[in-house]
């Protein structure tokens, strides 16, 4: 079996760029249409929502200092599970314009606290860019009741509506990238894979150096569609 070194391999896949640019673009070429083509297209939109520890934001009278925000960015926290439970789930489900399953709609959201703040991010991803709006802002219009009834403490405002989701799948030009380096990596492979189970010997100095005695001679080819008038030990 044929030995390797970074040398060697450089001057391998050097000798093979062509197949390995060809590989490179097959390979981009058929995940960006298999993205394009066969992958469903999902959208995403969000909405923030504030959340203060006060029972009314809009009533009370309290400044909201600063143990106020660390109080809310607790309460942040435990909100984002209440948001995502079966509970606040079966109560966002009637409000839609299309019949799903609380389960499926579990997946479909996503709850986030932004760090270091008393914010919380909700996005939803749907296979229609209106019915993820529509779910955002259902969502967001249950939230306040549920929590209360839940948690019984604090309060949260939704910051605006959510708008017309934007498409985030598939990402046609990310999976071309990954196309073209998988079919760089396989042809990378198959080259350095066929180059170690050759067990031809190439040169003089491999034939000396495999079998440990003189080379008295070397018989030209007789191939007359050789190049370079190339020689076979």
């Amino acid at each position: 079996m044929q030995q390797l070194d970074i040398q060697t391999i450089y001057r391998l896949l050097l000798s093979k760029i062509r197949m390995l640019m060809i590989f490179t673009v097959i390979g981009a070429v058929s995940l960006g249409c298999i993205a394009h083509f066969l992958m469903p297209e999902k959208y995403s939109t969000g909405v923030s929502v504030y959340v203060s520890n006060l029972a009314d934001v809009a009533d009370s009278k309290q400044p909201i200092s600063y143990s106020n925000l660390n109080s809310a960015e607790w309460l942040v926290k435990t909100y984002k599970e209440v948001l995502q439970n079966q509970v606040t789930l079966n109560k966002v489900v009637p409000r839609l314009s299309r019949q799903i399953s609380p389960q499926t709609l579990a997946g479909m959201i996503r709850v986030e606290g932004i760090e270091d703040t008393a914010i919380m991010r909700i996005t939803v991803t749907a296979d229609d860019p209106v019915f993820a709006a529509e779910i955002c802002n259902a969502v967001a219009e249950v939230a306040p009741q549920v929590l209360t009834d839940v948690v019984g403490a604090g309060s949260v405002t939704a910051v605006g509506k959510a708008r017309r989701g934007g498409r985030t799948q598939p990402n046609v030009p990310r999976m071309t990238v990954l196309g073209a380096l998988a079919g760089l990596v396989l042809a990378a492979g198959i080259v350095i894979v066929q180059y170690l189970l050759d067990n031809t010997v190439k040169t003089e100095a491999a034939l000396k150096e495999r079998l440990n005695v003189p080379v008295l001679g070397v018989i030209p080819t007789f191939d007359h569609a050789a190049k370079g008038g190339k020689k076979h030990g």
